[in-house]
């Protein structure tokens, strides 16, 4: 049986969360790295296979002094 690890993005709000990605963690662990990288506002998190947080953190703009 493979675990199932979920990507997660939000908006600025944080309020609703979209499911991005439903894959194994490698996977999962390389979506939510690169919707990171590409996007540059919102929220994102990694989930285990449990619906546990693993890491949230928020994009930041490309051309940003942070």
């Amino acid at each position: 049986m493979t675990t199932e690890f979920q990507v997660q993005k939000a908006g600025l709000a944080g309020q609703n969360w979209t499911t991005v990605c439903r894959a194994n963690e490698a996977k999962a662990r390389e979506i939510f790295d690169r919707q990171l990288r590409l996007y540059s506002v919102g929220r994102f998190r990694l989930l285990d296979s449990a619906g546990r947080v693993i890491d949230e953190q928020k994009a930041y703009p490309l051309f940003s002094n942070n």
